[in-house]
């Protein structure tokens, strides 16, 4: 098969584009559902079993390792978290920005932690509360055995309308954001 010098530069674009359109190391978050930016196919039940074993489907995705997320601007809130406890700094980028950085274009979002444990809300109201997908405690990144690999957390020490928020959509060890 002969190829011709701009069929050639034509594929070594669409190769360099998808690699870097991976994400940045070990994946961390990977959002499924109404994509439009996505940087992987479907479920490989070979590979993604915790995917498999929480019944995930998808034909794309988004995915984003400590890199990528941190890449996206970086906002700081500092809170109780569990509620009426000490007063502890998270940062991360905001829900809304993973979303636009994900093409997210449905209603709905369900966050999903490693165990299991989801919930579901409209995108909106999250946005609305100022939902941040904290990566950092205190300054140190979360390991997967205290609240990581992210949380989702709320700035709920520097907003009246949020003071009284219960901890259930503190959701923690997200591993993935599906919107419909």
């Amino acid at each position: 098969m002969i190829f011709s010098p701009r069929s050639l530069l034509v594929a070594c674009f669409l190769i360099g584009s998808a690699v870097s359109a991976m994400a940045e190391g070990p994946v961390l978050l990977t959002v499924t559902g109404e994509v439009t930016a996505p940087n992987r196919g479907p479920v490989d039940p070979e590979y993604d079993k915790l995917l498999v074993f929480n019944d995930a489907k998808f034909e794309r995705a988004r995915e984003f390792g400590l890199a990528d997320l941190e890449s996206l601007p970086q906002q700081s809130v500092k809170t109780d978290f569990p509620k009426g406890g000490p007063e502890t700094v998270f940062s991360g980028p905001l829900l809304g920005d993973v979303l636009d950085a994900s093409g997210a274009r449905g209603e709905t979002v369900t966050i999903q932690a490693i165990d299991g444990y989801a919930v579901e809300m409209p995108a909106t109201e999250l946005i609305a509360k100022g939902a941040v997908v904290a990566t950092r405690r205190d300054g140190e990144p979360f390991g997967i055995g205290n609240f990581g690999p992210t949380q989702i957390v709320f700035p709920r020490g520097d907003r009246a309308d949020l003071k009284d928020m219960p901890d259930d959509l503190w959701v923690w060890q997200i591993y993935r954001i599906d919107v419909r």
